[in-house]
């Protein structure tokens, strides 16, 4: 079987793994599959096919990876099912002070059996229910939440 046949073959599957499970991956790998193919159809040896695989695949990786990202991020924000990470998840919880927060001072609460530096503008006793309205680096901002305040 000739190896351009093979190549094209390895390619196809790829790219049919790909709109099966659409990771991005098995598109890039399909693109270094036809780089290498090329190759072959110039007369290169196996050894620079294998060169111009990494090389395509790679390239596949620099140019759709960052394209596919924003096409999912722009998906993703435009139907609503972004979801907050890292900082910004906590943006709206509830939380428990363990140390009193004074006035324009730092004290502590406890989010999710973590423990967290946190300031609020006015002054907040241990028990209290807070909730969490920013962050600056990783001090929590947090205000008395409406059921401990009454």
């Amino acid at each position: 079987m000739e190896t351009w046949i093979i190549w094209l073959t390895v390619a196809a599957a790829l790219i049919i793994i790909e709109l099966l499970t659409q990771w991005i991956a098995t598109f890039c790998i399909a693109i270094g599959c036809i780089a290498a193919m090329i190759a072959y159809l110039c007369g290169a040896p196996m050894a620079w096919q294998l060169v111009w695989l990494a090389t395509g695949t790679i390239g596949g990786f620099v140019c759709f990876i960052p394209l596919f990202k924003r096409r999912i991020e722009r998906k993703r924000h435009a139907s609503g099912t972004a979801e907050a990470s890292n900082m910004d998840a906590m943006l709206g919880r509830k939380a428990k002070v363990i140390v009193a927060i004074p006035a324009d001072g730092l004290g502590r609460v406890k989010l999710d059996g973590d423990n967290w530096q946190a300031q609020c503008d006015t002054p907040v006793e241990v028990g209290v229910e807070v909730t969490v309205t920013g962050y600056d680096s990783i001090i929590l901002q947090v205000a008395p939440s409406d059921e401990s305040a009454g």
